[in-house]
């Protein structure tokens, strides 16, 4: 019996969507810390209620999504993704549509959609 040590070729995904970012670098380094080795950007294909699902605990504690503005949204949901990882921001969203369903947050839940919509508009 042979194990092959090789990874399969991957098909490059090339959509027909608009491409954004990255906006920011995080982990940059503090004054006085060892620089950095290296910036590497990455190109994660996410769905709209991923990135409501990111926008939503990135700025749970901040009023007013309407009031957000697209450099700010973009930067959130980048952050997040970051430290989550895109596992995490898929499992996450879900189910995050169904809060939808519940009265006590519907209100928010539509304000980050619309604030994902004007950050990320489907046809850029």
């Amino acid at each position: 019996m042979t194990i092959s040590l090789e990874r399969p070729a991957r098909r490059r995904y090339e959509p027909q969507l608009p491409v954004f970012g990255p906006t920011i670098v995080t982990n940059e380094p503090e004054p006085g810390e060892e620089e950095r080795h290296a910036v590497l950007t990455l190109r994660i294909a996410v769905d709209r209620d991923m990135l409501a699902a990111l926008l939503d605990i990135s700025c749970y504690d901040y009023p007013d999504p309407d009031s957000w503005s697209v450099e700010f949204i973009r930067e959130s949901v980048e952050l997040r993704l970051s430290l989550d990882g895109a596992y995490e921001a898929w499992r996450d969203s879900r189910r995050f549509s169904e809060l939808l369903d519940d009265p006590s947050v519907r209100d928010r839940i539509q304000a980050e959609y619309r604030a994902v919509d004007r950050a990320y508009p489907k046809t850029a």
